[in-house]
């Protein structure tokens, strides 16, 4: 396991500084190191509350987009590009789709298939029952 910020400065936090530290024309006194390590720390917990808020707010987003992709899903395989078509929504991205959709395919809430145009290509459909190979 590597060594974080953190635990550098919890365990500078635990030692006892008892004199006056000389840097250049700075003295740096054992009060104002205990002040840093206790500010720093209390930055690093404040990016952790926003960092753990942002991936809230993210992971609502995406189950919406989840929601809407599943919403226009049916028996009938759709190509990324149709379900991109059918959500009619400039915020949703083919590779929006691909993430939500494979996040729903391991899942097992739609599944996930191959089918052959008639010019041979393979195109990776979804849907909400077993794809069957044409």
């Amino acid at each position: 396991m590597a060594i974080t910020k953190r635990n550098v400065l919890e365990a500078l936090n635990t030692v006892n500084f008892e004199r006056d530290i000389q840097v250049g024309d700075i003295t740096v006194t054992p009060d104002d190191i205990k002040d840093y390590i206790e500010k720093s720390l209390a930055q690093l917990d404040s990016k952790a509350v926003k960092a753990a808020e942002r991936a809230a707010q993210n992971k609502s987003a995406g189950a919406e987009v989840k929601n809407r992709i599943k919403a226009v899903l049916s028996d009938t395989p759709m190509t990324v590009g149709e379900i991109v078509n059918a959500l009619d929504d400039e915020e949703i991205t083919s590779a929006k789709v691909i993430a939500r959709a494979s996040q729903m395919v391991k899942e097992g809430e739609i599944f996930k298939g191959e089918i052959k145009t008639e010019d041979k290509r393979k195109l990776v459909v979804y849907a909400t029952s077993p794809v069957s190979a044409d």
